[in-house]
């Protein structure tokens, strides 16, 4: 983001995004991106393991997968996994007392 300085205060300018792009840092630029990717028709799915909603661009390949009893008999339930929890680091980090 850039910020100028004008008369009477700062004016910020925001990158443009597209469909499918990165989540950028920083408050303000990411929640214009995720008004780009909600209007491109890309929804938010929930993190298995911390919990978050991330857009698809931001989970990993890895899918946890744990078998769970209904009235009908066994289930088996799939969640996707965000790339900050699949990362090696973290993985070695959740496994530590």
């Amino acid at each position: 983001m850039t910020c100028i300085q004008i008369p009477g205060g700062v004016m910020c300018v925001q990158p443009t995004f597209k469909s499918g792009d990165q989540a950028p840092e920083g408050y303000l630029a990411w929640h214009e991106w995720a008004e780009t990717q909600h209007k491109a028709g890309l929804r938010q799915k929930e993190c298995g393991r911390c919990g978050k909603w991330k857009y698809p661009q931001e989970l990993s390949a890895t899918v946890d997968a744990c078998e769970m009893q209904s009235r009908k008999g066994p289930v088996t339930l799939k969640t996707p996994v965000c790339n900050a929890c699949a990362a090696p680091s973290n993985a070695v980090a959740q496994r530590e007392p």
